[in-house]
């Protein structure tokens, strides 16, 4: 009967010899689960990485192409207001989308059947040594084309080499540059007719009417009398600029 008894209680197990299977099979089950969860984090993760150097790439690349696209210039800045005194006389186009204010002690002057008839104001200096005259370009075909391709800059270029081709004997003195005056912007280029004696000053620009005009400061001789100098005629030049409105 005793041994009957040991064996029957050989058979039962303590908690404590339990637990350590319990742990074990947790332990299992574990390290069952640890695997998925490895091989998730790595796609992901791997993912990630491959992203990241993609983005990486597609930066390079663009900054690659900034550096060998060509940097622009900053357009040359003219004074946004006058520098010599100005008039209240009005010059406006006949659309009425082009306006500007003439220097004090200039005139408007009646224009004669002969001028062309894209030229609407011309005013002189007190002294008739210097006129402004100011005219429309006549718009060509193409002029939509080349605006959208090369912008005012090229509009510009073509009102220039039509005066070369008009004048045999026009020499133009520099480039034709786009310069800012304020918010605006002009596209501007000199040009003599007797080996620099005189010169001519042009400014072309397009309104918000799509209309392109031109303004011109030129020496004048014909009275003999001394013309202004150089930088008197810039200023003016800049001045009468400051105040076109388009």
């Amino acid at each position: 009967m005793f041994a009957d008894f040991i064996r029957v209680f050989s058979s039962f197990r303590s908690p404590l010899e339990t637990l350590p299977r319990l742990q074990c099979a947790v332990g299992i089950r574990c390290v069952l689960h640890r695997p998925s969860i490895f091989l998730l984090s790595f796609v992901l993760t791997g993912c990630i990485v491959v992203i990241q150097k993609q983005e990486t790439s597609k930066a390079a690349q663009t900054q690659q192409q900034q550096q060998q696209q060509p940097q622009k210039a900053p357009l040359r800045q003219f004074a946004s207001k006058p520098v010599v005194a100005m008039s209240d006389e009005v010059v406006r186009s006949e659309t009425g989308d082009m306006v500007s204010l003439l220097p004090a002690e200039w005139s408007l002057i009646n224009l004669e059947t002969n001028l062309p008839p894209q030229v609407f104001s011309v005013a002189v200096n007190a002294a008739y040594t210097a006129s402004l005259v100011y005219s429309v370009v006549r718009k060509e075909e193409n002029f939509d084309q080349v605006y959208q391709k090369d912008g005012l800059l090229g509009i510009a270029k073509i009102a220039e080499q039509k005066r070369q081709y008009r004048m045999r004997s026009i020499k133009r003195l520099g480039e034709v540059e786009e310069v800012q005056v304020g918010t605006k912007r002009f596209c501007i280029y000199r040009y003599t007719t007797d080996n620099g004696a005189t010169l001519n000053r042009v400014a072309f620009f397009r309104s918000s009417f799509g209309n392109f005009y031109e303004l011109t400061l030129s020496d004048m001789t014909f009275t003999g009398r001394k013309i202004m100098s150089r930088e008197d005629a810039d200023d003016v030049y800049a001045s009468v600029l400051a105040t076109v409105d388009f």
